[in-house]
């Protein structure tokens, strides 16, 4: 019986006791998905993995023709397997991982002894492509074969299986779609064995140390006549083409380097995968979905995370055309919550889009395109004054503990209400909606918006004020210390969203003691792998995404001794949670090998969390600080490593730094580009020490310098431009 051993393919990386590694060690059950084609492609070729076969699977329709915003999502209804075999039965072990580490694109490794298939799954411009490697090492011959079988026995034939003189190296749809539309076909030199109606076969007699490569080609759209064509067709090109996308497409971002091949890895597979869930809709525009299959339909919420992750990238033409459409969804009320898509009444989805708008602005220094959208951010702004004015109601002379909040919504990511149903006052969405106030306000100072000004400062203040007395009142106390609950004063619900309260929407500072409270309730239940328990719909399950988006990134502004060692574990939880791909079901069971998963098995969110979590670990804009390594792993610099970000955009321009660590000489030394638009109050450089040592002392630009502060470990920088040179001494 063919079973997976679940290679690691870091499992060659030496790391000493105690060091946090990626392996994976806490990846949910099989399969496991990675989804490969083109980036912002409509071609999707959905790939599970699991121990001696892969499942191919599809759709023939996208959200070009759906509803804009609706959940409205394609059918996969299209599938084969994939079946390594060896002298008739399946491979000993298997694996799989990402090509390079990174790119989506599939490597499964099926091996029996010293005969092995690799299989690499590439989204080529007009087909997937499995490109098939076989191989005999052994001193004696073998037959191997990859059978290739629609599943449902009637769907699917192979023309040469009814007529022998037919062709016999595809298989056509039969029903369901045209007739003699092509599911897959093989390309390339191989005998192929007539097995069943609905099976294609390719075999190989391999003499021992010989070798054979072919392909099996799902075209996106082809039909049986355009057969010979597709047989000259130069596949190897195709699946070249494929590569380089991803490659070129990476290369545009800010770059980043962490000594931690696990790590590296993480990063580039998961803004690569923000790419692989975005694709065209209705409009013409280029959208990123919540998921690949189950959630693959555009909403307010995620998708707009990613266009903040994209400009903080550099990636801007990209991260306004992936918000533009969503900023459209508002009704002549000023109604910004979707109300005609999926997120319709979840009034968090104003401060989301808010973020995403005011993000842009600050990194780009784009007040044009500012000008042009904050008409419906003040739309957005009245509209919910009105809503709230409908809350502000005294109940005996006194308030009561929805008092200016938004009427009754929708509480979707785990906020159940008081009556188990999903319609409640949450106060995560109105943590949100709060902060599009805020950012209305912001937008109208920048863009010197005196005649409004004054009207939108009234809206934010009363709101602000009503929610922080909201959130005092409605607080829950628990063995002396209190946290903010999902509705006022009750306990029903999960935890996701209250820490937003202090990231991003600073209405409570990241000290505050609802927001300590509120991180020690999380942190009372935890999972054996380090993630807090029922942070989603499962109570006794985890949305492994709210680890970092929600409690590591409020641990990295806090900036307390210990909180951001806490960030860095957090981080690597998080990873060893996902799949030797890089992937992560919605929510899912706490154990290893955890068989309770739900949501789409290849989610956004947490690729999404994962990639910003990094970039704010390594460039992080905070008010009128920048910060600089604030929340790197200690044994990145341990001797002789280096970490570094380059043309890192911030609200003050773009900044490039690199930290090399000599500890063996006890020595630190920092090189950083300086930000050019703007002077920022100050950038703090955080040399995070691998044993914690004091800092001795320091020099910038080889000058003796008095600002760095031992507890903190830091060196502040100020009235500096160009290249700086920070030196310290342990």
């Amino acid at each position: 019986m063919s079973t997976s051993t679940h290679q690691n393919p870091l499992a060659s990386i030496t790391t000493q006791p105690g060091i946090p590694q990626v392996d994976f060690s806490y990846a949910f059950a099989t399969p496991h998905r990675l989804t490969v084609c083109l980036p912002d492609s409509s071609d999707k070729t959905l790939v599970d993995c699991q121990a001696g076969s892969l499942r191919l699977a599809w759709s023939y329709d996208d959200q070009r023709n759906k509803p804009l915003a609706a959940f409205t999502t394609p059918a996969t209804n299209w599938e084969v397997t994939v079946t390594p075999e060896v002298d008739g039965h399946a491979c000993a072990s298997s694996r799989w991982s990402r090509l390079d580490g990174w790119m989506p694109v599939l490597v499964y490794v099926a091996d029996d002894g010293l005969v092995s298939i690799r299989m690499e799954a590439i989204g080529g411009p007009t087909a997937m492509v499995l490109r098939i490697r076989v191989a005999n090492r052994d001193q004696t011959p073998h037959q191997v074969s990859v059978p290739c079988v629609k599943p449902g026995g009637w769907l699917g034939l192979n023309p040469g299986w009814i007529d022998p003189d037919d062709d016999r190296d595809v298989l056509l749809a039969g029903w369901m779609d045209r007739a003699d539309r092509i599911i897959v076909m093989v390309a390339g030199n191989a005998d192929l064995a007539l097995r069943a109606v609905s099976t294609l076969c390719p075999t190989w007699n391999l003499a021992p140390g010989d070798e054979r490569e072919i392909y099996l080609i799902r075209p996106y759209r082809a039909n049986h006549r355009d057969l010979p064509a597709l047989r000259r067709h130069d596949w190897a090109q195709e699946s070249e083409a494929g590569l380089a996308a991803w490659r070129s497409l990476l290369n545009r971002c800010a770059k980043v380097t962490i000594p931690d091949a696990g790590v590296q890895g993480a990063f580039q597979a998961c803004v690569a995968d923000c790419f692989v869930m975005r694709e065209p809709v209705a409009d013409g525009s280029v959208v990123a979905s919540p998921g690949t299959e189950c959630y693959r339909a555009p909403n307010s919420f995620e998708p707009l995370i990613v266009s903040v992750l994209f400009d903080q990238l550099g990636l801007h033409a990209e991260a306004r055309g992936n918000t533009a459409m969503f900023l459209e969804r508002q009704d002549e009320h000023g109604n910004w919550a979707d109300p005609d898509g999926w997120v319709h009444h979840m009034w968090g989805a104003s401060g989301v889009k808010s973020w995403a708008i005011l993000e842009h602005a600050r990194l780009t220094a784009d007040t044009t395109w500012l000008a042009t959208v904050f008409p419906r951010m003040l739309a957005s702004s009245r509209w919910q004054d009105s809503r709230r004015a409908k809350t502000r109601v005294l109940v005996d002379g006194q308030r009561s503990l929805t008092y200016g909040l938004m009427p009754r919504g929708f509480g979707d990511c785990g906020l159940q209400a008081r009556d188990d149903g999903n319609y409640d006052y949450f106060l995560p969405h109105n943590i949100l909606a709060v902060a599009g106030d805020a950012l209305t306000v912001a937008a109208a100072e920048i863009l010197g918006r005196s005649d409004v000004l004054d009207e939108v400062r009234r809206i934010y203040a009363i709101a602000q004020n009503d929610l922080l007395q909201v959130l005092d009142r409605g607080a829950i106390a628990e063995d002396g210390y209190r946290w903010i609950p999902g509705v006022p004063g009750h306990t029903c619900g999960s935890r996701w969203g209250a820490l937003y309260a202090a990231f991003p929407c600073n209405i409570l500072a990241p000290d505050h003691e609802l927001i300590s409270g509120t991180i020690r309730k999380i942190e009372a239940r935890m999972s054996p792998g380090g993630i807090p328990v029922h942070t989603g719909w499962m109570k006794d399950g985890m949305w492994v995404a709210i680890t970092l988006d929600n409690l590591a990134e409020v641990l990295l502004q806090r900036d307390q001794k210990g909180d951001a060692d806490a960030a860095v574990r957090y981080l690597y939880a998080t990873l060893n949670h996902g799949t030797p791909l890089y992937t992560w079901c919605e929510e899912r069971g706490q154990e290893p090998g955890a068989k309770d998963c739900s949501g789409d098995r290849q989610h956004l969110w947490t690729p999404v969390a994962v990639a910003r979590f990094i970039r704010d670990a390594l460039v992080m804009d905070d008010g009128e600080t920048l910060h600089l390594a604030r929340g790197t792993a200690r044994h990145w610099l341990e001797q002789g490593k280096t970490i570094a970000m380059t043309t890192a955009p911030t609200h003050f321009g773009v900044v490039s730094f690199d930290i090399v660590s000599d500890v063996n000489n006890r020595q630190i030394k920092a090189r950083v580009t300086m930000p050019a638009r703007e002077s920022a109050k100050e950038v703090r450089l955080h040399l995070r020490h691998p044993t914690s040592a004091p800092i001795k002392s320091v020099t910038v630009n080889g000058n003796s310098w008095k600002d760095f502060n031992e507890d903190k470990e830091t060196v502040t920088l100020k009235d500096l431009t160009g290249d700086v040179t920070v030196t310290t001494q342990y």
